[in-house]
């Protein structure tokens, strides 16, 4: 997994004029629309495309992954992700380098019922 920023240009996760759009420094919010927190990262995989997104929710609680597939920004900037707050919030925090090894995103593709073969 990579952070580097120059990849979004591919990624399919921005639709329109929004992919010259970096998603760091965003706000998150759940498929309720609830608040999650504010993306800190995003973790691209070896074709460019962005795969987690890391999300502070603020306060106390570590950053977590939070998958990118079936999210969007809205026009306003706002990342709405695909999943439950209450998921994220249960799911592995993040590391501090955001370094994503092989281990645990297994993990967090289980968590979140991603399959394993995309």
């Amino acid at each position: 997994m990579s952070t580097n920023p120059d990849f979004h240009d591919n990624d399919p996760f921005l639709a329109g004029d929004a992919q010259d759009t970096v998603l760091s420094g965003h706000e998150a919010f759940d498929d309720q629309h609830e608040k999650v927190g504010k993306v800190t990262d995003v973790l691209y995989d070896e074709s460019g495309s962005a795969r987690w997104a890391v999300v502070d929710p603020g306060l106390l609680p570590r950053e977590r992954y939070v998958p990118v597939d079936g999210a969007f920004m809205t026009e306003s900037g706002e990342v709405i992700l695909a999943y439950s707050k209450d998921a994220v919030k249960t799911a592995r925090s993040a590391s501090r380098d955001h370094i994503l090894d092989p281990v645990v995103e297994r993990a967090l593709e289980e968590h979140y019922a991603i399959p394993h073969n995309r």
